[in-house]
């Protein structure tokens, strides 16, 4: 696969495929707190487990594919915006 060598253009995999997961991520934040909310605390934190399963994977690609792009700029600029984001991902 060329996204998990780094292959792959950074825009395909960050727009391509991050709308998409911002999309789950999103739709399991809600399911996570809608199941504590309904007294199902375990299944919640199993939501979010997954919730940062499918952002670490996602993030994995796009920090390999870093690189790829036109402008050097931004490999570090996406690089720091993934951190960031797993940062968020672990404080939402």
């Amino acid at each position: 696969m060329r996204s998990r060598d780094g292959r792959e253009r950074l825009w395909k995999i960050w727009w391509l495929c991050g709308i998409p997961v911002a999309w789950v991520t999103s739709v399991l934040v809600i399911a996570a707190e809608a199941a504590r909310n309904a007294d199902h605390p375990v299944a919640g934190d199993w939501l979010d487990v997954l919730r940062l399963l499918v952002y670490i994977l996602w993030a994995q690609l796009a920090w390999h594919c870093a690189h790829n792009v036109e402008t050097r700029l931004w490999a570090p600029v996406a690089r720091c915006a993934l951190a960031a984001g797993f940062v968020l991902m672990l404080l939402v």
